[in-house]
């Protein structure tokens, strides 16, 4: 399978005249041609037509990818645009009122919820381009607040997803990595996940669940008897996985459809985060005006300075979830065997990158770095962008970057699922299973709406995530219960570990300029 960067068309198209096409941001996933017909006042319906296409989609027996499609409309009068999610009008598999257009190769997964549609491959096989022109969903305009009579915008926005099936696992590593699973204080072996059913953690000597703590504040100590319920997403159930780490087009995106008030607060250059417009290790997003409006110059490159508040929001925007520390190790496990320090390609060999091909990072660079697998340990770059100052030589690298025509899993450094940047970039914030807080969450969608409280506008509100405030009405606002995988650029190799917990439980509130993150969605929910 091959695996490159992706970028995103964000295409806007007035309902009653249509005044211009524009895009907004830049990748392989490409979102075109978007317009909205056949309203039915009497259904409150209304069906928005566009072309999608995407290079290297793949589908096999095991898994395969996806892109996920949510349907937003927003008004023309009013000043700053809010772009509201709207639901679809019929769930399942190519619901008859949704059409696959010219590509009788692709089906649409329009799941329960309808908050949004799946487009992937419906034959096994690979495709250097998959697409399809004409591809039409049913909105329901009546679910986002609109009337028969509104004269609206659509925008169309696009993640890829990779599907990680329904099986066991296992967590742990031997106790090679930093607080590593295993199953007794003297059997070093890794926890078995066979199911979906509720894990009793105790201090057995062999043949258990054993908690092994990193001693991060509250959490659970090493032996700790606790219970992680049914209903925590242990990554036995299947669960589609954003195959990169958010990046800024995607997050300038988000933030310029958010009312004025929530603005305010999920601004990454104001104070709470990196408290300027400039380049800061290599995070481009600049905001200004009034209303405020944010723009990037690499919109292919991970977002950095995200706190979990800023994750949960964007996550609860999107209708994702944040990911579990347990849906982690599947996701870069898969099925095998761990071996003792594995990193997310399954060696337990990884290189730093440390030269960028020439010229300004437009999507297309690529690391030289021969053998280069990962962006870890502070190392400063040469070429690309690098030339521009201090602050570009140490940061994320663009989605994607280790992965080419010819590349394989661990040249790529790509999980058994073929998901990107598990191991280094950005420290991913994951869901805890160690403390009472992260043992609480189950795994409830993002309904595109956030928090309108006052003075908490823009925050997650989904009541069971971490940090959600003792007011559920203010959302998220802390980060208990939320902690670190994969490790990050400025880590040392071992944190870069699927199995390595030393930040697992640790509930940072502040934004971190290595801290990013992604999300993922329960299948079929």
């Amino acid at each position: 399978m091959y695996i490159r960067n992706i970028i995103y068309y964000i295409i806007i198209v007035l309902l009653i005249n249509i005044l211009s096409i524009i895009p907004a941001g830049a990748n392989n996933l490409l979102i075109e041609n978007v317009t909205l017909e056949n309203r039915n006042p009497t259904n409150k319906t209304v069906v928005v037509e566009f072309d999608i296409s995407w290079d290297n989609s793949w589908r096999t027996k095991v898994n395969h990818d996806a892109a996920w499609i949510t349907v937003r409309l927003h008004g023309t009068s009013t000043s700053p645009v809010v772009k509201k999610l709207c639901e679809l009008k019929s769930a399942g598999i190519n619901p008859l009122d949704s059409s696959y257009g010219s590509n009788s190769g692709i089906e649409i997964d329009v799941p329960a919820d309808k908050k949004g549609a799946f487009i992937r491959s419906s034959a096994f096989g690979t495709n250097a381009t998959l697409g399809s022109t004409n591809v039409r969903l049913m909105v329901d305009y009546n679910s986002c607040g609109f009337a028969s009579t509104d004269n609206v915008v659509a925008s169309v926005f696009g993640i890829e997803m990779v599907f990680v099936p329904e099986g066991a696992f296992y967590a742990g590593d031997f106790d090679t990595s930093s607080a590593s699973l295993d199953e007794g204080s003297a059997d070093p072996d890794p926890w078995y996940v066979a199911s979906e059913a509720a894990i009793n953690a105790s201090n057995p000597a062999s043949n258990g669940f054993r908690y092994v703590s990193a001693g991060n504040a509250g959490e659970s100590a090493t032996g700790a008897s606790f219970s992680v319920p049914a209903a925590y997403p242990k990554g036995y159930g299947s669960f589609y996985a954003m195959k990169y780490e958010i990046n800024e087009g995607q997050w300038v995106e988000f933030f310029n459809s958010l009312p004025n008030a929530a603005r305010a607060n999920r601004d990454l250059t104001n104070a709470s985060h990196k408290n300027t417009d400039l380049v800061i290790k290599r995070n481009t997003i600049s905001c200004s005006g009034s209303p405020l409006s944010c723009s990037t110059s690499r919109p292919y490159r991970p977002v950095g300075f995200l706190s979990w508040m800023d994750l949960a929001a964007f996550l609860d925007w999107a209708s994702l979830r944040p990911m579990t520390e347990l849906e982690f190790e599947k996701a870069a496990r898969g099925p095998v065997l761990p071996r003792a320090g594995e990193y997310a390609w399954a060696e337990a060999t990884v290189t730093a990158a440390a030269a960028i091909s020439a010229g300004a990072e437009n999507g297309a660079e690529t690391v030289t770095t021969a053998l280069a697998n990962a962006n870890f340990n502070s190392t400063s770059f040469s070429g690309g962008d690098s030339g521009s100052g201090a602050e570009y030589a140490l940061g994320a690298l663009r989605n994607g970057v280790f992965a080419g025509s010819d590349t394989d899993r661990v040249d790529s450094g790509a999980t058994y699922y073929g998901i990107m940047e598990f191991s280094g970039n950005l420290s991913e914030r994951t869901v805890t299973i160690g403390n009472g807080a992260g043992r609480l969450f189950v795994g409830t969608h993002g309904d595109g709406a956030l928090s309108v409280d006052a003075g908490f506008e823009g925050n997650a509100d989904s009541s069971d995530w971490p940090g959600i405030d003792v007011i559920p009405a203010r959302g998220v606002t802390g980060a208990d219960g939320s902690g670190f995988k994969g490790g990050a650029w400025n880590d040392l190799s071992g944190t870069l570990r699927i199995s390595d917990r030393a930040n697992a439980a640790n509930a940072v509130t502040s934004a971190l300029n290595n801290s990013g993150g992604r999300g993922v969605r329960t299948h079929g929910l």
